[in-house]
């Protein structure tokens, strides 16, 4: 592979990064409902996802799942039904009331906040598809297919890690200024209608 048609995959790997998908939309409520390391934590998760996907590619397989027809498309359903279900929490979250003794909402763990960002992201197949249809553009079939396209994977990884951890940390920024009753029932409503239509836009989109 040549180095510009490396760079060539770079940037155009940025520009898809840096636009809000349902993973950011995730990450940013999760940073500002719970601040910068949990927003992180649930990064780990997404990226882990990431890193299956690029497995399942670097293999070969995002062709057959992408031929999968019906079963692909529950499987993006199901992701989708997760995010609204995410958004109708978020909208019905109490608030929180420092002393006055009053049912605050739960923080999520770790290992919570760790399998949403894995399941918002891996019950995403339609990627599987842009993948398969995205990487091959950018190998030279003069040479290896294998090791070009781990090349990409890894690259592909890296700058999304990257690119989500930043809108993470610095929707996680916010939180100690968004932490009046106002403020809540706003973030929250917010939060909720946000995630919900990211899962309705997620179920609606066709290719």
């Amino acid at each position: 592979m040549s180095l510009e048609l490396y760079l060539a995959f770079l940037a155009a790997t940025l520009v898809l990064c840096i636009v809000p998908g349902p993973v950011v939309t995730f990450l940013v409520a999760t940073g500002i409902r719970q601040g910068p390391r949990d927003a992180l934590i649930a990064l780990s998760g997404s990226t882990s996802a990431l890193v299956v996907h690029m497995v399942l590619v670097v293999a070969g397989l995002a062709p057959l799942l992408a031929a999968l027809g019906p079963w692909a498309e529950a499987l993006k359903l199901i992701g989708a039904a997760y995010l609204v279900w995410l958004g109708i929490q978020a909208w019905r979250a109490p608030i929180e009331h420092g002393d006055v003794a009053t049912p605050a909402a739960p923080r999520a763990r770790p290992v919570t906040l760790y399998r949403r960002g894995f399941l918002i992201s891996v019950t995403n197949p339609k990627v599987l598809a842009f993948y398969a249809a995205f990487f091959p553009q950018f190998i030279d079939a003069a040479k290896p297919a294998t090791p070009q396209l781990m090349l990409l994977a890894v690259s592909f990884v890296t700058l999304g890690a990257l690119s989500d951890g930043t809108y993470a940390v610095a929707a996680g920024r916010l939180a100690p200024h968004l932490k009046s009753a106002r403020a809540q029932i706003i973030r929250n409503k917010i939060t909720g209608v946000v995630l919900a239509a990211a899962g309705l836009g997620l179920a609606l989109a066709r290719r």
